[in-house]
């Protein structure tokens, strides 16, 4: 989801706000158990958001407990309300990095990436003071419907009475495609193996001169 309303994003389902998020405020309305649309409606009073998927502001927003509490923590710790913190940017780039590390593994090529790479050093490491609360990205990501919801691949095939069952990535015997890989990277190594000696062994040839 992007931080701001509309632009490139997929349109998601309507939830439920949590019953166990924080109480509201006194003289605020309680939001608990009411159904949370993702999009803005067709007759929306501006224009430009009409149809337009929501972004995390707004659904933050709207769960109005968990924006005051949020705004309540940054005013007492003079802090800025921010989208995604540095931190949470620093962690998903270490998980980037771990991502490429596994899969140039599983290609063959752990030389080209080590995970020295992915090692955050201690000023990188994110603070252990209201982590929960560092960034509204952060904030929504820990919503038990976000956490708890399902991919849409998922969701599809149980809605047809199917089982649905995720492979550990990158494993050599319960995904068929890494014993093709594999063989076909043997297949090129012996190529390329063959074509180096046919190289090396090859007799020069000379010109005849007449």
């Amino acid at each position: 989801m992007n931080i701001n309303p509309g632009g490139k994003q997929k349109r998601l389902h309507d939830t439920i706000i949590l019953l166990n998020n924080p109480d509201p405020t006194s003289g605020e309305d309680d939001t608990h158990g009411q159904v949370q649309h993702m999009y803005f409606p067709d007759d929306f009073h501006d224009p430009k958001l009409q149809g337009q998927a929501k972004g995390v502001w707004a659904v933050l927003m709207e769960r109005k407990s968990i924006w005051d509490k949020y705004a309540a923590i940054c005013m007492v710790c003079k802090a800025k309300i921010v989208g995604k913190c540095a931190s949470c940017t620093k962690l998903q780039t270490h998980k980037d990095a771990e991502n490429r590390v596994a899969m140039a593994e599983a290609m063959g090529q752990g030389d080209a990436a080590t995970m020295e790479d992915t090692t955050l050093t201690e000023s990188e490491m994110p603070s252990s003071t209201n982590d929960e609360w560092c960034c509204m990205h952060c904030i929504l990501s820990l919503q038990e419907d976000f956490q708890t919801e399902k991919p849409l691949v998922q969701s599809i095939i149980e809605d047809a009475g199917h089982v649905c069952l995720f492979l550990p990535h990158f494993h050599c015997e319960l995904n068929v495609i890494e014993l093709l890989w594999g063989f076909a990277k043997h297949c090129a190594h012996a190529y390329l193996s063959h074509m180096h000696e046919s190289l090396i062994f090859r007799p020069p040839r000379y010109r005849k001169i007449c």
